[in-house]
């Protein structure tokens, strides 16, 4: 039997989780590289495939280049996700006027903090 306290439980985890996620919808657009440092773990790693071959950047090499990128009109929009425990997946996507990241993003649970520790890309052509 589902409770009162278990229901109050499960959306507090869920408002937990969208923090990290809202921080990277809301700080990507703006380049507003302070918010996406919070939104992941220092040792996530950012994966795309460029010219049909992986590419990876950590934090830091990602950052950087969010913040020398252009101003760019975007569309944020949190598409799904879910979790399990200490473990998350989201799925997202960002829509500029020429093309969409699809961003797939796996999250842990911390010390009580939601953090993205994976970010899979696709850049589509609009």
């Amino acid at each position: 039997m589902e409770t009162t306290a278990n229901k109050t439980a499960m959306e507090a985890e869920k408002q937990s989780i969208l923090v990290p996620i809202n921080d990277y919808l809301e700080g990507r657009p703006a380049k507003d590289t302070e918010r996406l440092r919070r939104a992941f773990h220092p040792d996530a790693f950012i994966r795309m495939v460029v010219d049909g071959k992986l590419a990876a950047w950590t934090v830091a090499q990602y950052l950087d280049a969010v913040a020398n990128a252009p101003v760019q009109e975007c569309q944020p929009e949190m598409l799904s996700y879910s979790w399990d425990g200490d473990t998350a997946s989201a799925l997202v996507q960002l829509t500029f006027p020429t093309f969409r990241f699809i961003d797939r993003f796996n999250l842990v649970k911390l010390d009580g903090k939601w953090l993205l520790i994976d970010k899979l890309s696709y850049r589509q052509p609009v």
